[in-house]
Parts: structure tokens; sequence; C-alpha cells
């Protein structure tokens, strides 16, 4: 027992001695309120979506004004685990601009809902 106690403890010491990479946080986008979600659409895009049913679009480094989703009265966010949750993007959405969210609605269900972007906006 004592034999794998000290063959334990040089392997964490071991182990711990390694080069551990240097790692520096950067901000890259702030205004966010509960951010839940960073997505792509396959463009230079980001698009970040809120707890509180939202989905902003941070575009050349710059979040914009208008909110790419606006579904703040449909969802339910009062709960630590509700609200708007996910976004994708559908594998032809610069085709068919089809997108899809999961959000908890006002009674409480979970919803997944299909979207699709308009042609004037």
């Amino acid at each position: 027992m004592i034999r794998l106690s000290i063959l334990f403890c040089f392997l964490f010491l071991y182990c711990n001695s390694e080069a551990q990479p240097q790692l520096e946080l950067v901000t890259f986008a702030t205004g966010f309120d509960e951010p839940v979600d960073i997505v792509s659409a396959g463009d230079a895009r980001l698009f970040i979506v809120e707890k509180d049913g939202y989905i902003r679009i941070i575009e050349n480094g710059q979040t914009l004004a208008t909110p790419f989703l606006n579904i703040d009265a449909k969802v339910n966010s009062s709960a630590s685990e509700r609200g708007l949750l996910g976004l994708a993007f559908h594998p032809k959405y610069a085709e068919n601009g089809y997108f899809f969210v999961n959000y908890t609605d006002n009674s409480g269900n979970t919803k997944i809902a299909r979207f699709r972007v308009s042609d004037t906006n």
C-alpha cells in the first residue's frame, strides 16, 4: 500500500511539472444579457443567443443594434434552466433561410421552432 501511495505521488508530481500552455482571456464583445450560446451561420457573423429571447449578431467585431430575432414575449426565462437556450442553422441556410431555436415557452414547455429569414429584412 505504501509503494502504491508513493507511485501515485510521483505520478502526480510528474504530471504537474509538465509545462502548461499560457492562456490569455481577451474580451471580444460586451453588452449581452445572459448569453447562453454562440453560433456561426457559415459566414463571418457570430450569433449570440440570450436567455431572455433575443439573438444578437456580431459582425466585423461590432454588435449590431437590431436583434436578429426577438421572441421575448414567447419565452419564459424566469428560472435557471429556462429561456431561449439554443440556435441551429439549416445546412442550406444560405439558400432557404431556415433556422431553428430551442426555448421554454410561457407555459413551461420546451419548444423547438423553425423560423425563416425574411426576404425583405
